[in-house]
């Protein structure tokens, strides 16, 4: 039954029946949702007339009563109005909105946005709700809202709808049976055919189709009875070929084959099935035996040879290769020899054929493995001799670097090391410390080291872990700095590890210059203070963290009185020793968490963070006096000088660094302008 249902799904009749039920259901579905669009259009428009109508009734029968304020007949039609069949509410309003009679509604509950049209109406609503505005003439008297139940809307729509497909369902059965019926008619004779096809294929020897039309069909019978007909004569004529030679060559264990003298095969003996797997009436019938037996890349120069041997030549030995019916290939040798007639005549040519496929494939064999000992021999003196140049490359390399490289093995023990790994661990040059364990080394370094149980467990950690470790820094007793950096050596297969390399460098120079530059880019390199850049940075800092906390943060500007006579009158040098000391006696004075700056020629500055107002006037004292007590003496004279100081406080009078500068600066010019030797606080008149 399965098999049955297979093959009619095969057919040209039910693949008919099925393109057209496809398209049918196609239009079908189309139609119906044409139909119900139209049909939902035309109940909303009857519907759409049905509330203009009760509009009007509204109007009429409401607005005068409404007028006159006859509340008892407004209430009797209103009620009447909402006990309407399909009516689910009623709701009259005067012309001020105020509520005169209701009808299925709660006057306390606020009613819903009305709609003006059907089109309108949601399609998942129950109740469409909408308003009459009352009028007389032009004057609007009034309102009246009111719902519709929509129920009835969707069991019409619903029972179109299936109205509708259960037409087209009707249709669509109709259709199949009357396409079944059409299908079978068109497709009776190729029914015919096909068994006559299926006669030649089970073996009769003679079929004849009646043709029944001048149609295609007919002409294809035809067709079919001229290639029965000549392929009985063909088969007659392999017959008689076969009674001729069978006695002979046929159960010649090579095989034996004889082609007429245009080429074609005319005989050939069974022993072609055990070498290539096709028969020999396979081999008789095909139309180019030549693509169907010879290997592809055999085809070319077997078609050479064929062509000579046609023209009368003989010849041996020659070695093609076969295509075997089950996709293999065999290797076999040919031997040919023209056949004439007794009379001279040309009548073809014999050709023999042996299977050597053992012998080749031992050949091949011998001559594949002779080939991968000569290329495993050239390579491997080939690798020999790249591993011992590159192996002196890489020493010659690591050797004139300076920085240490060491590597062990997977046991720990030391496989190579370079002259910089052995200076940084002071290990002479000429020992062999090949095979050594790792540990043995630590233990011979341990005095150079100043922490020398911070670096064991920094070795633990390393030796824990598969990863790239950082840079490590390694204080010596000598004072020198030195970094390790450790990583695994990967194996050839994912996973596996055949060692460890570290990495050893001196920084300390490098340490030195940091420090250096970071003294240069920071400090002011007359009196060591902070300089201006650096009062920038931490100004923004300490603004920063003060905004984030909603903490405090004082500013003290300073700017020396009488300071520029004294470079005038005794000189720069005399300037530079007052700037000196003014930054160690006033720095004295600092607090730890105040921060001093020089940040001008005379001017300095200092940052209080968390500090208020009174801290900050304490602060400018302490300053202002200490400078005002200082004494100097130059060629003999005393010499005494004064500062004038501005207080700005983040967040009372600036809201950022760049204000509270400029605040700090504005409250010392004011303290200079008042007769210096004193400190203002900025916005206040006040000087101190």
């Amino acid at each position: 039954m399965l098999d049955y249902l297979k093959s009619l799904t095969y057919s040209l009749r039910f693949r008919l029946i099925a393109a057209a039920c496809l398209v049918l259901v196609l239009v079908l579905w189309v139609q119906v949702a044409n139909s119900v669009r139209l049909l939902d259009d035309a109940l909303v428009a009857m519907e759409n007339r049905h509330l203009a109508e009760l509009q009007v009734l509204h109007n009429a029968s409401l607005s005068v009563p409404l007028v006159e304020r006859d509340h008892v007949k407004l209430t009797r039609l209103v009620m009447q109005l909402g006990q309407q069949k399909g009516v689910s509410y009623v709701v009259l309003k005067d012309a001020a909105q105020r509520i005169v009679a209701v009808e299925g509604w709660d006057p306390a509950r606020p009613l819903p946005s009305p709609l003006m049209d059907f089109s309108q109406l949601p399609r998942e609503a129950k109740r469409f709700d909408s308003m009459t505005t009352l009028r007389i003439g032009d004057r609007v008297v009034g309102s009246v809202h009111f719902g519709i139940d929509t129920q009835f809307l969707r069991e019409a729509s619903y029972q179109l709808l299936w109205q509708s497909v259960a037409i087209g369902w009707v249709a669509f059965l109709l259709t199949v049976v009357l396409l079944a019926v059409i299908g079978y008619w068109l497709t009776r004779n190729l029914r015919v055919l096909q068994r006559g096809v299926g006669a030649l294929e089970s073996g009769e020897s003679t079929v004849r189709l009646p043709v029944a039309s001048n149609d295609e069909i007919g002409a294809l019978t035809r067709a079919f009875n001229r290639m029965s007909q000549a392929l009985d004569e063909r088969v007659e004529a392999l017959k008689k070929s076969e009674a001729r030679f069978h006695a002979i060559a046929d159960y010649t264990y090579g095989l034996e084959a004889w082609f007429n003298p245009k080429g074609r095969l005319i005989w050939i003996n069974r022993s072609v099935e055990r070498i290539t797997g096709y028969t020999p009436l396979e081999c008789l019938l095909s139309s180019n035996l030549v693509d169907m037996l010879v290997f592809g890349k055999d085809r070319k120069s077997a078609l050479e040879v064929a062509l000579k041997a046609l023209r009368g030549s003989t010849g041996d030995n020659f070695e093609v290769r076969l295509n075997h019916k089950d996709g293999s290939v065999i290797w076999t040798v040919i031997n040919w020899q023209p056949i004439n007639s007794p009379s001279g005549e040309y009548l073809g040519l014999r050709v023999s054929c042996d299977e050597i496929q053992n012998r080749k494939e031992a050949e091949l064999k011998l001559l594949d493995t002779v080939v991968e000992l000569r290329r495993a021999q050239a390579l491997k003196e080939y690798y020999l001799t790249h591993s011992n140049e590159e192996r002196s490359r890489l020493e010659a390399l690591l050797n004139v670097m300076k920085i240490g490289v060491l590597f062990v093995d997977g046991n720990h023990r030391i496989i190579y090391i370079n002259n910089a790994c052995r200076d940084i661990w002071k290990l002479p040059r000429e020992e062999n410390l090949t095979g050594l364990r790792d540990s043995g080394m630590i233990e011979r370094t341990a005095h150079l080291r100043k922490d020398d149980a911070a670096y064991r467990k920094h070795i633990e950690e390393m030796l824990a872990g598969e990863e790239v470790s950082g840079a490590f820094e390694i204080p010596m007793e000598d004072g020198r700095i030195v970094t390790d950096i450790s990583a695994l050596v990967p194996g050839e297969k994912p996973g596996q590890f055949i060692g460890r390399v570290w990495i050893y460098e001196d920084v300390t120079r490098q340490k030195q210059l940091e420090a250096q530059l970071i003294q240069l880019a920071e400090r002011d390199p007359l009196t060591n203070l902070y300089n201006r850049r650096r009062f920038h940075e931490e100004i923004e800092r300490i603004i920063a963290d003060a905004s984030r906390r909603k903490a405090h943060a004082g500013l003290l500007a300073i700017d020396l009185d009488g300071f520029k006579p004294i470079n005038d009158v005794y000189g720069h040098q005399a300037g530079d020793e007052v700037l000196m000391k003014l930054a160690e006696e006033v720095g004295a004075t600092v607090r730890r968490n105040e921060i001093f700056f020089r940040v001008g020629g005379d001017e300095f500055a200092i940052l209080a963070p968390d500090a208020d107002e009174e801290e900050m006037v304490g602060l400018a004292r302490r300053v202002g006096g200490k400078i005002a007590d200082m004494r100097f003496t130059f060629g003999g004279q005393e010499v005494q000088l004064t500062a004038s100081l501005g207080i700005a406080l983040y967040p009372v009078h600036a809201a950022s660094s760049e204000e509270i500068i400029a605040r700090a600066d504005s409250a010392m010019y004011q303290a200079k302008l008042s007769g210096k030797n004193r400190w203002a606080i900025f916005g206040s008149a006040k000087l101190h």
